[in-house]
């Protein structure tokens, strides 16, 4: 019985001492170098990939490195009995608080503007100023990480509404199953949306017509939410202020990208919500063992749904 890893371009050195340290006489084997195809009953997987699961007849489970499952889920050789799973974090959700605070902040502030006035050498105070009283930051989506997120900018005063395809209640937050009324007179609109067929591009010319003028944008959920060509656009026509993106449909984001170039746009490369091998690898181990016992691990995904 052994564990494969599938992570192309990341270092799995930390992800195998932690695992090692837990369990030393685990065996685990980095993909594609697998020396017995047969003995693979559990495989960690980080990112999409080419690999045929139909290949590892006693494959039972698939975890994600993180709380996203669309890169597994678009592979389709995955036989529908092998359980696939996510992961659950509190350090995951501490790490997205304080990347989201610190991207709001920038806005309420106008930091993101006075960073290109300073590259132009411009000395000018941006008017009226913003505070958090009268700043309306919509989530999409409710799910760990977006309730928590949610709470926390109430818990601060912002105004807060909230979007998810299931009723939620969150404390002094406004939550709606309408995506339309969920966005209105938004000041910041802040994505945590799973990737899902109905949201995909979900993030387009006909969403930015919808929202108040000057609006901002943040993406902290997949890039395939987004739809690149409507955002330039939409800052172009000014009806967008500004957005900050990271996730991207392509990773790392290629070097001709428009985005690079584009003032209004703060880049960030996939670090909003980084795993920490140490701090996940008992809920791996945990479901590791558990599969080995013929068990449902935790935190398993809803296929159907998508997450």
């Amino acid at each position: 019985m052994s564990m494969m890893i599938v992570a192309t371009n990341k270092d799995t050195k930390p992800w195998i001492e932690s695992f090692k340290k837990f369990n030393p006489t685990i065996d685990i084997e980095i993909y594609p170098n697998i020396s017995d195809k047969d003995a693979i009953t559990f495989a960690l997987v980080w990112s999409k990939n080419d690999i045929d699961f139909k290949e590892f007849p006693n494959l039972k489970c698939i975890s994600s490195m993180g709380a996203g499952v669309d890169h597994i889920l678009c592979n389709k050789t995955i036989p529908q009995d092998i359980a696939i799973t996510k992961i659950v974090d509190k350090q995951l959700v501490n790490s997205m608080w304080e990347y989201l605070l610190t991207a709001v902040m920038n806005v309420v502030t106008n930091h993101y503007k006075y960073i290109s006035q300073q590259k132009q050498t411009i000395w000018n105070p941006i008017e009226p100023v913003k505070s958090i009283t009268n700043t309306t930051i919509t989530i999409l989506g409710l799910g760990q990480l977006g309730n928590t997120i949610a709470q926390n900018f109430a818990n601060m005063n912002f105004q807060v509404k909230g979007y998810s395809r299931s009723k939620k209640e969150i404390k002094n937050v406004a939550t709606n199953q309408i995506l339309e009324e969920s966005i209105q007179d938004s000041d910041i609109i802040i994505n945590l949306l799973p990737l899902t067929k109905e949201t995909q591009q979900i993030l387009n010319n006909n969403f930015f017509e919808k929202l108040k003028t000057g609006a901002y944008i943040i993406n902290v959920g997949r890039g395939e939410h987004l739809v690149v060509e409507d955002l330039l656009q939409a800052i172009e026509n000014k009806k967008i202020s500004g957005a900050t993106l990271d996730v991207f449909e392509k990773e790392p984001l290629p070097n001709n990208s428009p985005l690079w170039k584009n003032e209004n746009i703060i880049i960030t490369p996939h670090s909003a919500s980084i795993t920490n091998p140490a701090s996940v690898t008992k809920q791996i181990m945990d479901n590791y063992s558990i599969i080995q016992k013929g068990g449902l691990p935790l935190n398993k995904v809803d296929t159907k749904k998508g997450y």
